[in-house]
């Protein structure tokens, strides 16, 4: 049996729940049964959402946000330019919502305290930063950094008609100039966090503002904490690659979730060298509009790429002292996700208060 199936299979479910009663079979001798049981239940998941092919859909109504939840409308044309130009996919209406509660325009942020835009995770073809999937994240911010609000958009996905690349680009542009220009936030008080193609995005946010080097259109943010970053979207496309890293066992993505993002977040776009620049950054490290931390678990499968990621920035003279890298070494894939369901929650809490004690050291600066 391939490794794909071995561990993603229903029906494998029952015998390996029951060899991980000891802890010489887990998939991480030191984890505890329920983080062995909760890691194989959450791969045979994501391999069944992506081998069934499903596309889902994103509402623009509040739903149980309530007013929380808002409209953001696209940016100004300016705004877009370059790979965010795109004759067939163009700018839209998205959603939004905000913890602890929704953000006011007379609101008066302390100089000490900040508002985190973060962009949710999910291979750009799952998520909505709702409450369901981001609440423990957002408390988790909240509790650890001197964070005051968090805003999590509900970027388009992939799946969707208009969900290929640069759509994702195009409302994290729309995002980020809502915060600073409408709601006339100070982007010295704006952090940009993401997690996994979330992180990816952030990546892309903070390539795009580099290369507009216009500070007046899009200033730059205070700093930004890519948790757990893809870092190489078409790379993905390769499975059987995902299959022979020394951390596939422990990690709980199937390749085909990934696969099944990358496939949809490409589609039929011509790969141009600009446009490579945007869906790997791996490959093209650039000099950093502001600090990065990027934080990676040592038990996942891009732990690597995220040593090269770091290490590939640092190169750059300009980037000498604007990448940090800090790891959770028993952990898998994006902690702040997955940390109150396989019972992480003391790694989330040591990643976010790395995060926000770097934000407060780039603040010092």
């Amino acid at each position: 049996m391939s490794p794909s199936l071995s561990d993603t299979s229903i029906l494998s479910f029952p015998f390996l729940a029951t060899r991980y009663l000891h802890p010489r079979y887990r998939q991480e001798p030191s984890w505890s049964y329920r983080q062995a049981v909760t890691n194989t239940f959450l791969k045979i998941g994501l391999w069944k959402f992506s081998t069934s092919q499903f596309r889902p859909t994103l509402s623009l109504k509040p739903g149980l946000e309530r007013d929380r939840f808002v409209l953001v409308d696209p940016a100004r044309p300016e705004l877009y330019t370059g790979v965010a130009v795109d004759k067939e996919v163009k700018p839209e209406t998205i959603g939004g919502t905000w913890y602890p509660k929704r953000f006011s325009s007379d609101t008066i942020i302390p100089e000490d305290q900040h508002v985190v835009l973060h962009f949710h995770g999910g291979s750009y073809i799952l998520g909505d930063g709702r409450t369901a999937s981001s609440n423990f994240l957002a408390k988790t911010f909240l509790n650890n950094t001197s964070a005051l609000y968090i805003f999590c958009p509900q970027y388009r996905l992939a799946g969707s008609p208009t969900g290929r690349f640069p759509a994702q680009l195009q409302d994290a542009i729309a995002s980020y100039s809502y915060l600073v220009h409408m709601l006339r936030i100070p982007a010295s008080q704006v952090v940009l966090s993401g997690d996994s193609s979330g992180a990816h995005l952030v990546l892309g946010l903070l390539r795009y503002i580099f290369q507009l080097e216009n500070p007046l259109l899009l200033p730059p943010p205070i700093c930004s904490w890519a948790f757990s970053p893809w870092c190489d979207v078409p790379a993905a496309l390769d499975k059987e690659s995902w299959h022979r890293d020394p951390n596939y066992k422990t990690d709980y993505i199937p390749s085909e979730f990934p696969a099944w993002g990358a496939k949809n977040y490409l589609k039929n776009l011509e790969i141009t060298r600009p446009i490579d620049e945007q869906v790997a950054p791996i490959r093209h490290p650039f000099p950093l509009p502001s600090p990065v931390l990027i934080v990676t678990g040592g038990k996942e499968i891009l732990f690597q790429q995220h040593l090269q990621l770091a290490q590939s920035f640092l190169k750059l003279p300009e980037n000498r002292d604007s990448v940090e890298l800090y790891s959770e070494e028993r952990v898998p894939h994006d902690i702040l996700v997955i940390g109150w369901m396989m019972n992480f929650r003391h790694e989330a809490r040591k990643s976010a208060r790395r995060a926000g004690d770097f934000l407060l050291h780039t603040q010092k600066k």
